[in-house]
């Protein structure tokens, strides 16, 4: 029984709303810092070639967990009847191998971005992955549902990836291997458009009446944000897209933060 409460997906389609800023958010927020703060001082203890496998370790387990995920979804679409969640998808699937989602974009790219040097898409993979670590973890989407303290697969998929999006990129910056440069926005305005038309693509030919990257439907209508939880599904998109900018000057804020300091100026 346990086990099968471990390897299931029932109530990811609920959105937070009961835990948002509640007790179990704020143990889920306090877990992030408390992890960040060990982990950085950890590594950063250690020579930069120990640091380097250690980050392709993390990288590994971010790509095993979201293919983990998948063969859940996978299981369940075979096996389950009616599904639990609108997660399931069939093997053969642009979901089994790729993501219609910004987070589920990073989690694959940021490793291949790390691993081959991909210089152009650094900008744009680095950013991202920071402002989707961030937004689940102020929205706990994916991680706070049904009885939050029952950990299932699904669960530990979201916690992990989403924390690895944050951490990897600040550490790397903080060491200097990388630095945000507002100059290419354009990389990031590619970027996003690109995706915002694979999502797009998603949602009316692959995954028709998903909700690929919140394109289709307010995921915050009659929610605990205030002025968002009131826009029309629809109307959203306008929305979001005007204050997706912003989104971005701030993660471009916090990333100087951790940069070194030789390379603030």
């Amino acid at each position: 029984m346990l086990l099968s409460n471990f390897f299931s997906t029932a109530g990811m389609d609920n959105q937070p709303v009961e835990y948002f800023f509640h007790i179990p958010h704020f143990i889920y927020l306090l877990f992030n810092i408390v992890l960040f703060i060990i982990l950085w001082n950890i590594l950063k203890r250690q020579t930069k070639k120990t640091q380097d496998k250690v980050i392709t370790i993390f990288l590994i387990i971010m790509l095993v967990l979201k293919y983990l995920g998948d063969a859940l979804f996978i299981y369940e679409y075979y096996n389950i009847f009616p599904a639990l969640s609108s997660y399931p998808h069939p093997f053969l699937d642009v979901d089994t191998f790729f993501s219609f989602q910004m987070c589920g974009v990073t989690n694959i790219l940021l490793p291949l971005v790390i691993w081959f040097d991909i210089k152009k898409l650094k900008e744009f993979v680095f950013a991202s992955s920071i402002l989707g670590g961030l937004a689940v973890m102020m929205y706990p989407v994916t991680v706070l549902y049904g009885d939050a303290y029952i950990l299932t697969l699904p669960k530990i998929r979201s916690i992990t990836i989403h924390f690895f999006l944050l951490f990897i990129p600040l550490f790397l910056i903080n060491r200097g291997d990388y630095k945000l440069n507002p100059k290419k926005w354009k990389d990031i305005f590619i970027g996003v458009s690109i995706l915002g038309l694979w999502a797009t693509f998603g949602n009316f030919v692959i995954d028709k009446g998903d909700n690929n990257l919140y394109l289709m439907e307010n995921p915050f209508l009659g929610g605990p944000i205030p002025i968002i939880n009131s826009i029309p599904s629809g109307y959203h998109v306008i929305v979001f897209a005007l204050l997706l900018p912003f989104a971005y000057y701030y993660i471009y804020k916090i990333a100087r933060l951790f940069e070194p300091s030789y390379k603030r100026s």
